[in-house]
């Protein structure tokens, strides 16, 4: 029996049904050495260490990595590098990592050799698929997966065998060429068409088709031998001859430049390979893979930045081009010039981050520039255009458009012939589009506080990469984005405005009210253990007991009055200046003013508090429920609980950002059951309890058999017994064999009982299953 999932299946059976035509030549030609994966599984080995040790060191000895360590300070369990002593033993997954680079290697060397066979050209998606599935390998190796290494490694083994076998087989076929990129509004058109037509990506181009872009627009032409040329605007081109020789592999290309200017880069897989380039009374033969030409009314133009020689013929007289070296053809009259240098590349930097959908470029004055030209792309080949611009004469340029993602962008100078100098380095960077509202809270204080200092302690958090400021006052924010804040106030009222300031330029401003009224000669402070909801001391009953201590002597009269003046309690100063008295708490706030009252009646003491009843629980609730059943080792746990000021997952504290809450559980193989419990203020509590099934085992296929019950004349009977935690999916694919005959379907399967089962009409022949794939809900597969 073989288990597998059902993205795998489908993989495996596209690649067959792919490779299925190759000879046997050609597949035995190209399968790889098997990856060994029994280290995966293998127990860790240990290493002390010692007191000269440093864990670099040892990671590299041991692993042949040093930038492996911090995953073996996780394996081990430990926070930090400082954590580690002389005599720590520590675990070393020397196997595992052998087992997983051996397979990152044998992946690579398949991808390799599938694109020097044109997989690029012909087997686009197929390497991709190969390439991706290998990136998601390394990914996975930074975080110490082996066994996802192995996996993804060996999808991108099997897709690059796939896209080998097809790039073989296209390469015996006959030549063409393929439209790689389209940027804006690109025609072409057939000798057979009297008029243009739009050439889209992927487009095939034959013999003597004649290609065009137009204002703003680009191309990129690959040929089979993966020679590209990239056609900038305004330019006109005709693919005169595309032959290739099977006895030698060799390709021979000729294009005929009518108008406007591309930039070629040659493949140079085969010796035999030859490119011309035919322009009006100009005739052009090239060793070199990589120049540029351009043809318009004042002229010709070549650059030639390869080692190789480029060869121009007018007339009888040849020239020959070498490295760096640019020649302007008037007529008979030839101006030849070194091109200039690589210009350096200013802003954005290297790797940075730039928000929107505009970036500004800017690179630093070359001396003997006329101009520049500078290009945008979507990868480092500069396969895939985005914006490229000529003749600049600043050395800034706004790109605009530009969509969320990852850029390569480079510059060449432009000299007083127009000939384009060499690239620049080329530099990555990357584009947000951003425009939500930085986050921002102001935990304390409340707005409308009353406070007798003539200075307030402002504390909350914002996105740790924005910029607060209070006012015109910069705040600094702590590395986890809190922040801490002595603000100075003025007698009476004071509107504090908080402002926080995102790097893509979005905003989000908090406005409070503090009220700075100057001691009076008594002092009264409400005790910290009082509940308290933003600004308001809550009781889950319709009675708030107010706790204060104050600087009264023991037995000065208390009066609690409401907003309004009238009193409604009264009570005496307590031993320690403690007071105690109870006030009504209704669903409506209530302002009260607590007032510590002198011999003669008047107030030598006031603190304000507003009280609230609040006996309706926590609202919480999930974004989306549990699944069921799942194939994920952790569960992303989402939900808002309005109004809760502590939140517990089975008894560990969950973190709220503003009611809202998200937090990752490790699950354990079978049913797991969870308690979340949120509680407000008022001590009010909400519970939901929760469960999910962790299921990554495929079903058990008990039996399957094929049968004919009622005897030799009767139907075809298919019947299937298995079992499975989360149940069975109620449709089974099959595949059986009638005699020579093939015959496919569907078994119905009742997740009750474990029985799937289908009927064929009756079919003389000898009855064989082939193949039936049973699939649980939480995905999983077994085949049989």
């Amino acid at each position: 029996m073989t288990v597998c999932s059902g993205t795998m299946l489908r993989g495996t059976r596209l690649a067959i049904s792919v490779i299925a035509v190759s000879t046997l030549a050609l597949w035995t030609s190209v399968t790889p050495a098997r990856t060994d994966t029994s280290g995966i599984d293998a127990p860790y080995q240990t290493v002390t260490f010692a007191e000269n040790d440093v864990l670099r060191n040892l990671v590299q000895e041991h692993l042949n990595d040093p930038d492996l360590w911090p995953v073996i300070l996780r394996i081990n369990g430990i926070d930090s590098v400082a954590d580690l002593h002389p005599g720590v033993v520590l675990k070393m997954p020397v196997q595992q990592v052998a087992a997983a680079d051996q397979a990152l290697h044998t992946s690579l060397s398949s991808i390799q050799k599938a694109t020097s066979v044109g997989a690029r050209l012909f087997a686009p998606s197929e390497i991709g698929d190969a390439i991706s599935n290998r990136d998601a390998a390394v990914s996975r190796r930074e975080d110490g997966d082996w066994a996802e290494v192995v996996s993804f490694s060996g999808l991108a083994n099997k897709f690059a065998l796939a896209a080998i076998d097809i790039s073989l087989q296209q390469r015996n076929q006959a030549a063409e060429a393929l439209v790689t990129d389209v940027h804006g509004d690109v025609e072409g058109r057939e000798p057979s068409e009297v008029t243009w037509s739009n050439r889209a990506l992927n487009d095939s181009l034959v013999e003597f088709e004649r290609v065009r872009t137009l204002s703003d627009s680009t191309t990129q032409v690959t040929f089979r031998d993966l020679s590209r040329l990239r056609l900038n605007p305004n330019s006109n081109a005709t693919i005169q001859r595309m032959r290739s020789d099977p006895l030698t592999g060799g390709e021979v290309t000729k294009v005929s430049l009518t108008n406007g200017d591309f930039y070629a880069l040659l493949s140079q897989l085969s010796e035999t390979s030859a490119f011309e380039i035919d322009i009006k009374g100009i005739e052009t033969r090239t060793e070199s893979s990589d120049f540029w030409v351009k043809q318009d009314a004042s002229g010709t133009r070549f650059v030639n930045y390869d080692d190789a020689t480029l060869d121009i013929t007018q007339g009888s007289e040849t020239i020959k081009v070498g490295a760096n070296e640019g020649i302007v053809i008037d007529g008979n009259d030839a101006v030849r010039s070194d091109v200039l240098a690589r210009p350096t590349l200013k802003a954005p930097a290297l790797g940075g981050m730039v928000y929107g959908t505009t970036v500004l470029l800017e690179w630093e004055p070359f001396e003997g520039a006329a101009g520049y030209w500078f290009e945008v792309a979507q990868d480092p080949g500069f396969h895939h255009m985005k914006a490229t611009e000529w003749g600049i004469r600043d050395t800034v340029f706004d790109v605009q458009n530009l969509e969320r993602g990852r850029y390569h962008w480079r510059v060449a100078a432009l000299d007083a012939l127009g000939l384009p100098g060499e690239w620049s380095q080329t530099r990555v960077f990357s584009l947000q589009v951003d425009d939500a509202p930085p986050f921002l809270s102001l935990l304390a204080p409340a707005s409308g506080a009353l406070v007798n200092s003539p200075e307030i302690e402002l504390f909350g958090a914002s996105e740790k990469d924005a910029a607060l400021t209070l006012g015109v006052t910069p705040i600094s924010l702590n590395k986890d984005g809190s922040f801490v804040h002595m603000a100075m106030l003025q007698k009476g009222e004071n509107t504090l405005v908080l402002k926080a300031v995102d790097p893509a330029g979005n905003q989000s401003e908090k406005t409070i009210l503090v009220v700075y009224r100057p001691d009076e000669r008594v002092t009264i402070s409400l005790d910290t253990g009082m509940a308290q909801d933003k600004d308001a001391y809550v009781s889950r009953t319709d009675t708030l007991l107010i706790s204060a201590s104050s600087s009264a002597n023991e037995g000065a009269d208390v009066v609690l009055k409401s907003n309004a003046g009238q009193t409604v309690a009264r009570a005496k100063v307590l031993a320690n200046g403690k007071i105690l008295i109870s006030a009504a708490a209704t669903e409506t706030p209530t302002i009260y003013h607590l007032d510590v009252l002198a011999p003669d009646g008047t107030a030598e003491g006031t603190v304000s508090l507003t009280s609230l009843r609040d006996s309706a629980p926590p609202d919480l609730k999930l974004i989306a429920p549990l699944p069921l059943a799942t194939t994920d080792e952790s569960l992303l746990i989402s939900g808002v609980a309005k109004d809760a000021r502590t939140l517990v997952l089975d008894g560990a504290p969950v973190p709220l950002v503003e009611g809202a809450f998200s937090i990752s559980v490790e699950l354990e193989h079978g049913k797991n059951f969870f308690d979340l419990q949120a509680t407000d203020a008022a001590g009010n509590v909400s519970v939901l309890s929760l469960q999910t099934l962790y299921d990554i085992d495929p079903p058990e296929i008990i039996s399957a058999e094929i049968r004919r019950s009622d005897g030799q004349d009767g139907p075809i009977e298919i019947v299937v017994q298995a079992s499975d935690a989360s149940g069975l999916r109620q449709a089974a694919p099959f595949l059986v064999m009638i005699g020579d005959r093939e015959r496919d379907g569907f078994l119905r399967c009742d997740t009750t009982s474990g029985m799937c089962r289908a009927t064929l009409p009756a079919e003389p022949g000898e009855l064989e299953l082939v193949e039936v794939v049973i699939e649980d809900y939480a995905g999983n597969e077994a085949i049989e």
